[in-house]
C-alpha cells in the first residue's frame, strides 16, 4: 500500500516537473497560444469530390481524387490521383486522368502530370478522341489544352505522335507542334 502511494507520489511531481520544463521552454501558455492561432492551417481530404458550376448554373467539372490538398490558405491546390470530368458546354464532355495535378486557389485552371489520358467526343463526331501525355495545363475558361511534351493522338483509327500540343476544346481544333508522325485512315 505505501509502495502505491509512493510510486503514484512520484509520478506526479515527475509530470509536474515536465510541465514546469514544457511550460519555461516555449514561454507563457499565453504567447504559445497566441503563436499557435496565427498560422492558419490548409485542409486536406481523402477521396474527394470537388464540383464547379458554370454561370449556367449547371456541372462545368466534376474533380474526384484520392486526395486534395491545401497546405496553405489562398495556396495552390494539391492533387493525387485527379479524376477531372470536364464539360465546358452541352454535348462537349471530357474525361482527364493523371498521377499528380495542382490548380490554383481560384480553380480555373490545372496543371496535369504523370501518364495523363484525356478522353472526348470532338463535336459532330462519332469516335471517342484519346489524348496520351506526361504534361497537360487546362485552361478550363478558355476551353483550351496544351502539353509540352510528346503527346500521342488517338481518334477514329488515326493515330498521331508529336511534341507538344494545343488543343483549343471550343472550336474542335487539335495541333501538335513538332516531330509530327502518325497514321492517318481518311
Amino acid at each position: 500500500m505505501i509502495m502505491r502511494l509512493l510510486f503514484a507520489l512520484c509520478s506526479v511531481a515527475i509530470l509536474a516537473a515536465l510541465l514546469y520544463f514544457q511550460y519555461a521552454e516555449n514561454g507563457s501558455s499565453d504567447s504559445a497560444a497566441s503563436d499557435y492561432g496565427s498560422a492558419e492551417p490548409g485542409y486536406a481530404a481523402v477521396r474527394a469530390q470537388l464540383i464547379e458550376t458554370g454561370e449556367d448554373g449547371l456541372p462545368l467539372y466534376r474533380l474526384d481524387a484520392e486526395r486534395i490538398e491545401q497546405p496553405q490558405p489562398q495556396g495552390t491546390i494539391l492533387l493525387t490521383e485527379p479524376k477531372l470530368d470536364y464539360q465546358p458546354e452541352a454535348g462537349n464532355h471530357w474525361t482527364l486522368t493523371a498521377q499528380h495535378g495542382q490548380m490554383p486557389q481560384d480553380a480555373r485552371t490545372a496543371e496535369l502530370t504523370g501518364d495523363v489520358h484525356a478522353e472526348g467526343l470532338p463535336s459532330g463526331s462519332d469516335s471517342v478522341m484519346r489524348i496520351d501525355t506526361e504534361e497537360l495545363h487546362l485552361d478550363m475558361a478558355q476551353q483550351l489544352a496544351t502539353s509540352p511534351t510528346n503527346v500521342r493522338v488517338d481518334w477514329g483509327g488515326n493515330r498521331l505522335n508529336g511534341h507538344g500540343m494545343r488543343a483549343d476544346l471550343k472550336n474542335d481544333k487539335l495541333q501538335l507542334a513538332s516531330k509530327v508522325r502518325g497514321v492517318l485512315l481518311h
